[in-house]
């Protein structure tokens, strides 16, 4: 029998009232504010961020050493992250004074037991502009996106029920990211800022579907429901593919290293999705079901018919 998401998500949005509907995905969205609200007032800022946002210098080495012994011998530096592969080492130190880091290189460089050594170093003013610049990027694609749906609808409870389902898919995957330490990098901005498209194409075809086309109101949602979850899930199969050749090839073909950014902006993309499919199909339809049904809705409807 084939499988397909519709045949399971379908019966149960169909026979479950709109409220408890709507709670679901609001009750997940609840916890991911709350493990981000945690993280901040603890670490003081949203997300861990990374060498990108903060600064620091990354030597990438040919080395046999193993993890504990790179982190004896740079006990006294501020190592943040070591990445291994095969024999390839990623060092990422923190911001440190010209003399400490000075010391820091030339020690790395007289040690014979390093050879091929790539050096890289993001200065503050440039990690500071970066995170100004992501963080507009995010905020411009928000009202960009309210922007459309408001043209696209003119209606605000449908319009703000899209870009409430948009934020979520943002949230959610933002609080995964928390906990389990992924940090935030030019590379996972822009895999929220793809989640931000995936969400509002499936929410507008969701959205158009109800409140443009004639016809029966559970027949509307199932025809977007078919196709927006074979979007869906052909995406979440290209990303799961890639999460898996970025974090496990290696142990299926020896001398192929891990991809960890690839893994990072894959598995963030899965989280978001799974959140879209509640966030879509759950909340969206939920609200805009809600509305339709509603008699000032309905006695709107007659009057411009009138």
């Amino acid at each position: 029998m084939k499988f397909s998401l519709y045949n399971y998500i379908h019966p149960f949005v169909q026979k479950t009232e709109n409220k408890k509907l709507i709670a679901i995905p609001l009750a997940v969205l609840a916890v991911a504010l709350i493990i981000i609200a945690f993280t901040t007032l603890k670490t003081g800022s949203p997300l861990a961020l990374g060498m990108d946002f903060v600064g620091g210098t990354q030597f990438s080495v040919t080395t046999t050493l193993t993890e504990e012994q790179l982190e004896d011998m740079f006990s006294g530096y501020p190592l943040n992250d070591i990445r291994i592969s095969g024999n390839r080492a990623i060092l990422q130190f923190s911001q440190m004074e010209d003399d400490a880091y000075g010391a820091l290189s030339a020690s790395i460089r007289s040690n014979s037991a390093f050879k091929d050594i790539e050096e890289r170093q993001v200065a503050p003013i440039y990690s500071e502009q970066l995170q100004k610049t992501a963080l507009l990027a995010v905020v411009l694609s928000f009202i960009g996106m309210a922007v459309v749906v408001f043209i696209l609808f003119r209606q605000v409870v449908p319009s703000l029920a899209v870009i409430l389902s948009a934020a979520s898919d943002i949230i959610i995957p933002i609080a995964f990211m928390d906990l389990f330490g992924i940090e935030l990098t030019l590379g996972t901005v822009a895999a929220l800022l793809m989640l931000i498209g995936y969400s509002v194409d499936s929410d507008i075809l969701l959205t158009n579907k109800v409140l443009k086309r004639s016809g029966n109101l559970d027949d509307k949602i199932a025809g977007a429901m078919k196709t927006g979850l074979l979007m869906t899930t052909t995406t979440v199969a290209a990303f799961f593919v890639m999460f898996i050749v970025s974090t496990f090839a290696h142990y299926i073909i020896p001398g192929i290293p891990p991809i960890p950014l690839l893994s990072q902006i894959s598995l963030i993309v899965l989280i978001g999705l799974l959140a879209d499919i509640l966030n879509t199909w759950f909340l969206n339809t939920g609200i805009l079901r809600a509305y339709i049904t509603h008699p000032k809705t309905k006695s709107k409807k007659g009057g411009r018919r009138a």
